[in-house]
């Protein structure tokens, strides 16, 4: 207990996100937006092969995590195409990431619309879906937002949605929160720490 509150005493002062120790639930302390909270250390969902997957099986590799979805037409195409780049950056280091996007339009997404949007992008990626309350769970493990819009369009719909960017270190623990305006730069470099 004293040891815990002593882990959250530090990271209040550190001012940024960080994470602690993995405890007995295998999650982490982290601070987002300013508050404390824990997060999550693995979670299921399908992927756009229509497996089951779970975040446990990127043990080893760096995971740079997004909530977004295909028909959107402004900050999902920005952020995936600036994570292509970032992929190129790396270079040979590139295969020791992987970018996962986590759909908030489940009812559209399905697993193939999903591979067929992440192969526009050219980088080591997953795209996951699920049922509305699967999707809900990994979104409030991560204090992501969405809220789907009803609209005169087409597409008789829109989401709005958080557009930060997840860093996940090799043990799936929350390292740093990304925000929309973060540059290609800004992202790799705090990538190279966590490849050695």
């Amino acid at each position: 207990m004293i040891k815990t509150i002593l882990i959250t005493l530090s990271l209040v002062f550190a001012g940024s996100v960080a994470y602690a120790q993995a405890d007995s639930n295998n999650t982490a302390l982290v601070i987002h937006d300013g508050w404390v909270q824990e997060a999550p250390a693995d979670f299921a969902l399908t992927d756009d092969n229509a497996r089951p997957f779970h975040l446990s099986q990127l043990r080893g590799k760096i995971v740079l995590l997004f909530f977004g979805y295909t028909h959107c037409p402004d900050a999902c195409p920005t952020t995936m195409t600036k994570l292509a780049r970032v992929s190129k950056v790396l270079g040979k280091d590139a295969g020791d990431v992987v970018t996962i996007f986590v759909s908030v339009d489940p009812g559209r997404d399905t697993p193939d619309v999903l591979k067929h949007y992440l192969d526009y992008f050219h980088m080591n990626s997953v795209g996951l879906t699920g049922t509305k309350d699967e999707i809900d769970a990994v979104v409030k493990q991560y204090g992501a937002r969405y809220e789907i819009e009803q609209s005169d369009s087409a597409a008789g719909y829109h989401v709005n949605h958080s557009t930060d960017l997840y860093l996940l270190d090799k043990k799936g623990r929350l390292a740093k929160t990304f925000g929309y305006n973060d540059s290609t730069q800004t992202i790799v470099d705090e990538l190279r720490p966590l490849l050695k």
